[in-house]
């Protein structure tokens, strides 16, 4: 009685003041005298295209009628449609503007959620959904039981997540890889503008030590035409982020921890195409159209472009080129080679819930770019005339099923092979400064003459088995299998070397055993083996004398994990790995265009990581949400693999460092009102020290004994709020504007007991502002403004990325 008397107290009042402010509500409400103050939708349309929903919701228990209930509506990307409040008989009316695929939710104080997800609906028709309510076992007085989302889920694991859905960025010209940046933890560090390399930093690591999946296959190797960099972040439903023990399941050989990419699977019909112009010349644009019929075909087709002149600012030192000495101080100029273009599509198509797969799809990833290299990893060495292309053409596979078998059993493969072909051109006979000036010289080539061919072939398959053989006892079992092959010939200046082999292939193989023991206690543990494979031809001396080197190997890790719900809001999360980190293609074999040097005789990583979790949900009702969460972690490394960068002519190779250690936490907190208003915000501080004592082969101390290691960030955040304003100017209706800040602490560019250099401290601020014309004409408009104050901005190894830029977005979409 008194949660009855509480809920109705509570609607009428949020009732009242629809009634005075309507547009808060995001759907108009009236007064309905037989009932009371209740929200009843859009009324009744005129429109044929508007869907009728009746219904009642009443107590699972005893079938009595339960007032008051909230009923709404929900576009698959959870955007509210329209919401009702149920009658004295439980009774509920809901008028929907136009067709398509929907989420129908129930919430009613001290019962759980109940909802029906993908549910279709047809033009003209009436539909009747009544909800049966179950009583919460265990719930806070006032407090709202929700159903709990993937994310949330996948957040009661006993590993260390974060998690984020796309929706909320979709309307901006964000990348993938800059919207993994917006996460807890991460950092995205670029060489500059569209197109330019990207490397993420995750808990103080970076590069290769962080391994990048999408639906669970990895990218390692794929060709750059088809990278996070170029892909438009809408090909994303949703963001894992594992920070430091990696599950099973993903069967990666990732040190600092591992970032899974979910694409939308969707079963709807649906089209959607954006464009959008911003600074420095830059267009993109994207198309996606997918289909899922009634007797569950499936195909979908996304096709992308992005062009940028990248001819920003840029504060440089300037060449006098008679003389070869560079000028003091540095000089604004504007970048006058760094031209990009990209083009890539992905065609997928197969079948949905039928008998011999709840999915199973092949297709095709199709792309080409186009590069001026305008710069190499020092500033200071600077081209005119060199330029890269690459194309890519993939297969791909992936097969998932669910078995009753026992307390059931899944099943999933997934699958690539990346046919890619590359070229690499430097055959000016030229020096090059920053003001765009050259003199000739007598050897051929900018840096090194060349034009090389190089043909790439990359494979990558995950398979999967997941067993319940009683209740609450799963055993996984996963296997991830690498291969990398190169194959190159320089006509411009052939080498016997050219026709070595170049190939590796990896192994990943995982056994995992876990228990829930009813929602309260969750703990996992675990074995993988690493095979890798390693064919070269090398000079141990590092000359010209080749000889064929073969390596075969074979390490073994295992890890536990476990997490503890303290109360129904309070988790804590503790986990172990002895792990290994097997070196990546680019770092065995560099990168083809003679910027990136490989070292085939690396050594792979070996760590002991440990970690320490607490997350908290400090409010959740019907109109406020609060959580919190804080994560520590320690890594003891041997044979770390650091990026350095060459001083005499800017190349980079990777080199191992015999012993590493790091330690850091991050931090996170969210607060949203309803769909209103959100804020948020991050903060992650990681200490990477040199822990080897003496100098290689000796008893000296070594001078940076206990230095940080260079070129890593270490102290870093995010903070992001918005606000939602619904039914302005247009019925349905959806003003966003949504702000970022991102920090970035001053870090060391080289050993700082060598020099002390370093990377000054840099805070940007981003603004999105984007308008939905409503559901009846799906059409976006959005502006955007990245680092409004033209905060000079840098990343690897000193190299300045845009500053202010400005863009515009037009998006439009149709689904039934």
């Amino acid at each position: 009685m008194k949660q009855r008397i509480v809920a109705k107290a509570v609607l009428i009042l949020v009732n009242i003041a629809f009634i005075i402010f309507p547009e808060a509500a995001g759907t108009p409400y009236h007064t309905d005298k037989a009932t009371g103050w209740i929200p009843v939708g859009q009324g009744v349309s005129e429109d044929s295209r508007s869907v009728r929903v009746t219904g009642t919701v009443s107590d699972a228990s005893n079938g009595k009628p339960l007032e008051f209930a909230y009923v709404e509506v929900r576009t698959e990307e959870e955007k509210l449609v329209t919401a009702a409040g149920t009658g004295e008989k439980g009774e509920y009316e809901l008028e929907i503007p136009a067709p398509g695929t929907f989420t129908l939710r129930v919430n009613y104080m001290g019962y759980d959620v109940l909802e029906y997800k993908g549910v279709r609906t047809e033009r003209g028709k009436s539909y009747r959904y009544d909800f049966r309510l179950d009583p919460a076992s265990e719930s806070l007085d006032g407090a709202i039981v929700r159903e709990r989302s993937e994310s949330q889920q996948i957040a009661r694991l006993p590993y260390n997540i974060s998690t984020m859905e796309t929706a909320r960025l979709k309307n901006s010209t964000l990348d993938l890889s800059q919207v993994i940046g917006k996460m807890s933890g991460v950092r995205i560090r670029e060489t500059g503008g569209l197109g330019s390399e990207v490397n993420v930093t995750l808990n103080g690591f970076s590069g290769k030590h962080v391994k990048i999946f999408i639906d669970g296959v990895p990218m390692e190797g794929m060709n750059s035409a088809f990278g996070l960099n170029n892909i438009p972040a809408g090909m994303a439903k949703r963001i894992e982020v594992y920070k430091g023990v990696v599950p099973v399941e993903l069967g990666g050989d990732a040190l600092g921890g591992a970032i899974n990419i979910i694409t939308d699977e969707s079963r709807r019909t649906r089209v959607t195409a954006s464009y959008s112009y911003g600074s420095f010349n830059t267009h993109k644009s994207n198309i996606y159209a997918e289909h899922t019929s009634k007797k569950g075909f499936y195909v979908s087709f996304n096709a992308y472009q992005n062009y940028s002149d990248n001819n920003y600012k840029v504060d440089v030192r300037i060449l006098d080129l008679h003389t070869q000495v560079y000028n003091e101080g540095t000089q604004r100029v504007r970048r006058f080679h760094g031209q990009y273009h990209n083009e890539a599509a992905v065609f997928k198509i197969g079948f949905v819930d039928k008998p011999f797969a709840d999915r199973l799809t092949v297709g095709f990833i199709g792309g080409y770019e186009y590069q001026q290299v305008q710069n190499a990893s020092s500033m200071d060495f600077v081209f005119g005339q060199r330029y890269n292309t690459a194309g890519t053409l993939t297969p791909t596979l992936a097969y998932r099923k669910h078995f009753k078998v026992m307390e059931g059993m899944d099943i999933s493969l997934n699958g690539n092979y990346n046919f890619g072909k590359s070229f690499s051109a430097d055959t000016a006979s030229r020096t090059y400064n920053w003001l765009g000036d050259h003199i000739d010289k007598m050897q051929k080539g900018e840096l090194d003459y060349m034009k090389y061919h190089y043909r790439d072939r990359n494979g990558a398959a995950n398979l999967r088995l997941t067993l319940h053989p009683a209740k609450n006892h799963t055993l996984s079992l996963s296997s991830t299998f690498t291969s990398f092959s190169r194959k190159g010939h320089d006509e411009a200046d052939p080498q016997e070397s050219d026709n070595y082999p170049r190939n590796s292939m990896k192994n990943v193989s995982g056994l995992g055993y876990s228990y829930d023991m009813k929602g309260k206690f969750n703990a996992s543990a675990f074995v993988k083996n690493y095979l890798n494979y390693l064919e070269a031809y090398i000079d141990p001396e590092g000359g010209t004398d080749y000889r064929h080197y073969r390596s075969t190997l074979s390490y073994w890790g295992a890890g536990i994990a476990a997490t503890w719900f303290i109360s129904g809001n309070l988790q804590l999360k503790a986990s172990y790995e002895h792990s290994y980190r097997l070196p990546s293609s680019k770092e065995l074999f560099g990168s083809g265009d003679g910027i990136e040097v490989g070292t085939p005789t690396l050594k792979p990583e070996a760590s002991d990581n440990c970690n320490l979790g607490f997350s908290a949900d400090i409010l959740d009702t019907r109109d406020h949400t609060l959580n919190a969460s804080i994560t520590l972690q320690y890594r003891n490394i041997k044979d770390y693999i650091r990026r350095t960068t060459s001083q005499t002519n800017g190349t980079a190779t990777s080199t191992n460092e015999g012993k590493v250690r790091s330690m850091g936490a991050d931090a996170e907190i969210r607060y949203s009102f309803r769909d209103i208003f959100y804020i948020g915000g991050n903060f992650s501080y990681f200490d990477m020290r040199n822990m080897a004592r003496f100098k290689p082969g000796t008893t000296v101390e070594s001078t940076i004994y206990k230095d940080r290691v260079p070129n890593q960030p270490y102290m870093y955040g995010n903070a992001d709020a918005g606000v939602n304003i619904r039914n302005l100017f247009i019925r349905g209706s959806l003003l966003n504007i949504h702000y970022m800040l991102n920090y970035i602490h001053r870090f060391y560019f080289d050993w700082p007991s060598y020099n002390g250099r370093s990377i000054p401290s840099q805070l940007t601020h981003d603004i999105l502002v984007s308008y939905n014309f409503g559901d009846r004409h799906d059409f976006t408009i959005a502006l955007e403004a990245r680092n409004i104050l033209d905060e000079r901005l840098f990343d690897n190894f000193n190299l300045q990325k845009p500053g202010r830029s400005f863009a515009v977005k037009l998006t439009y979409s149709f689904s039934k």
